[in-house]
């Protein structure tokens, strides 16, 4: 047995340098991997407590770092039109803004598994009839909302964003069901789709 390592010292040799290599490749390869969901942002735009038109719309930190949600832009689907405002500042808001600040104002720093209820989506749908002076047209007339949250993340320049589209429809009852238009929440992370973001943010300051 010695006599056989010894006649293939450098054959052995170069066999423990390549499991060596993949060993320390492996290791670098986990660690990157690590690196980058500590690094990835996932906010999650989705409705909560209940399917109807009362039901609240939800948007909820899930990445590893804290993020900083900027703004709120909305998009109202009409038959004839679409209406775009930013529902941030769509009103005056009282001094004291009770126990959650960041839900009142639509904006504001969340932590990991942290969320902030940004209204009822009938509430969200008619600031934004009114903000944009629609006295003519009802939140039943509304087809489709999108909601985009704008958000800052680590030390990114641009911001990143969540989107996601909920269709409205009328039930046997008469009242309106919020039905997602997909199963997950767009992240936007692309750097030429966070420049068109910052575009539209810029536009509704």
């Amino acid at each position: 047995m010695l006599e056989w390592i010894s006649a293939n010292s450098s054959l052995i040799s170069v066999a423990i340098s390549a499991l060596m290599l993949a060993v320390w490749v492996t290791y670098l390869q986990l660690l990157f991997v690590q690196y980058r969901a500590a690094r990835r942002f996932s906010v999650l735009v989705t409705r909560a407590a209940g399917k109807g038109i009362r039901s609240r719309c939800m948007i909820t930190n899930m990445s590893a770092q804290p993020v900083y949600v900027t703004s709120l832009i909305g998009t109202l689907h009409l038959a004839d039109r679409q209406i775009e405002l930013a529902l941030t500042d769509l009103r005056e808001l009282p001094d004291d803004l009770g126990q959650d600040p960041r839900s009142a104002m639509r904006q504001g720093s969340l932590s990991t598994g942290q969320y902030m209820n940004i209204g009822h989506f009938d509430e969200i749908v008619r600031a934004m009839l009114d903000a944009n002076a629609e006295s003519d047209v009802e939140v039943g007339d509304v087809r489709q909302l999108d909601l985009t949250a704008v958000a800052l993340y680590s030390s990114d320049e641009l911001p990143v964003g969540a989107a996601r589209s909920f269709a409205f429809s009328p039930r046997g009852d008469g009242t309106l069901k919020v039905q997602p238009l997909s199963i997950t929440t767009e992240q936007i992370r692309k750097r030429n789709a966070r420049r068109i973001l910052l575009e539209k943010a810029t536009y509704h300051t």
